[in-house]
């Protein structure tokens, strides 16, 4: 029973390769004992969807036990299984739901934004040297909220070396923050044809850009760079990794 209720609890979380789903259905219209633990499985959980899904599925054990000890499930007839039958058919269609249901709710694209921007962007570093330089103050009036003042300054920093790499990475979350997001689309373009920096954030961010912007095909285009960001490992490919599961 044990190692069967873990293997159903796989099954309905959507733990189990392809391969090993398509064995779990035909167990399912072979094995009437596994298709009453199944079923059994389901209409429980159903009971108890007030619960939490860790407490169900102990729940379910208790009362599966319970029910075998008072010989309440019969173990062979059967005529007695239809209602059990008749659940396990409906399986696959409720799969999706019953996992959407116990699971917490999927945050979306810019939701992770959003998430991401006000856990990491709303302070930005400051290298703190003798005699203050242009950086320096850029990034003291972004911290204190004045972002207009402070792109001013990052912008000047860019007309003077239009290789500053650093300031136009700080001028593209400017300009995120301040919702001037082709801008900051633009400057963090700007940062991926730096092939020969050894971290290089461009993509990532222009991916972070068009999830909060989240117009008509903004999400597709950030998750195919979040995607290539993961799979040629570049700078935030942890961060992406994440994101791409909670997609």
């Amino acid at each position: 029973m044990t190692d069967n209720l873990e293997y159903i609890d796989r099954f309905y979380k959507g733990e189990l390769p392809p391969g090993e789903t398509e064995k779990f259905q035909q167990r399912i219209a072979e094995d009437s004992a596994f298709a009453e633990e199944v079923a059994f499985y389901f209409l429980t959980l159903q009971s108890l969807k007030n619960e939490a899904a860790v407490q169900a599925k102990n729940r379910f054990r208790e009362i599966y036990e319970q029910q075998k000890r008072d010989n309440s499930i019969p173990q062979k007839p059967v005529r007695k299984l239809w209602p059990y039958w008749a659940a396990a058919a409906v399986l696959a269609a409720v799969v999706l739901g019953w996992y959407l249901f116990f699971s917490s709710p999927s945050l979306s694209p810019q939701q992770l934004a959003d998430n991401y921007i006000k856990k990491e962007l709303e302070k930005l570093g400051v290298m703190m040297n003798s005699k203050e330089d242009s950086m320096q103050k850029a990034m003291n009036l972004y911290n204190e909220g004045k972002l207009n003042e402070s792109l001013q300054w990052l912008e000047d920093m860019i007309k003077a070396d239009t290789s500053n790499f650093d300031a136009k990475k700080k001028a593209g979350i400017v300009c995120l923050r301040l919702q001037q997001y082709d801008k900051a689309i633009g400057y963090f373009k700007q940062l991926e044809s730096y092939t020969s920096l050894y971290a290089n954030p461009g993509k990532f961010y222009r991916a972070l850009t068009l999830m909060k912007r989240n117009l008509p095909g903004d999400a597709g285009i950030a998750k195919q760079l979040l995607q290539e960001v993961v799979e040629k490992d570049l700078e935030m490919s942890e961060v992406a990794e994440e994101w791409l599961r909670e997609w």
